[in-house]
């Protein structure tokens, strides 16, 4: 069966990625580049806010890389037909042709922005997304964050949907939570979310 793979290039992406393609004879995976691990803080933050920012992204950089290792695009993309792109490349006619062309039997979305016109109407009709975050409670960005903020840990977790032109609107198929455990922080339970959907994909 055929493949086509949308990823980001982010250690946790690349995790749970790697063991989807193994599961295909032959993957086509258009990989978007993503947002710094460790940005840099916006220049209007106040001095506190700014350590906060640099804390919580550097907690996290720690967090992922013992979990997920450092691992890298090229390497566990090495056996598939791979594309690199830009976020501005992603919903364009070239990568629409490039889909079409490869005429895949399945799609699966992870780590890649938001599929739309006019690559959305050449997947294959199987078209699975996965989020971070459960759905319908947390959609968008920062999936993993608000529930923290909102002192509502046990909404953290990962959603399994169908691809719509809407965000993160298609039919759900699989929920996956973590066991939270005394003594976890924010990005101990993002990173136990990512363990389960890699072990639920099996």
């Amino acid at each position: 069966m055929k493949l086509i793979l949308f990823s980001g290039n982010h250690p946790r992406h690349l995790f749970v990625n790697s063991d989807i393609i193994k599961y295909f004879d032959n993957t086509l995976v258009i990989i978007m580049e993503r947002e710094e691990l460790q940005p840099s803080p916006p220049n209007d933050l106040t001095a506190h806010d700014k350590s906060l920012f640099l804390k919580h992204f550097s907690n996290r950089y720690k967090i992922e890389t013992d979990t997920y290792s450092n691992l890298n695009a090229e390497e566990v993309y090495k056996n598939c037909n791979a594309i690199y792109i830009k976020p501005e490349e992603l919903n364009t006619e070239g990568i629409a042709n490039k889909v079409k062309e490869f005429d895949a039997d399945f799609c699966f979305i992870f780590g890649a922005n938001l599929i739309l016109d006019p690559v959305i109407n050449n997947l294959p009709k199987d078209r699975i997304n996965l989020h971070l975050g459960l759905s319908p409670w947390y959609k968008g960005a920062a999936t993993l964050f608000w529930p923290f903020y909102n002192l509502k840990p046990q909404f953290c977790g990962v959603t399994f949907h169908q691809i719509t032109k809407k965000v993160d609107a298609g039919e759900i198929i699989h929920q996956s939570v973590p066991q939270l455990r005394n003594g976890d922080k924010i990005h101990d339970v993002g990173a136990k979310c990512v363990l389960k959907a890699k072990k639920d994909i099996k």
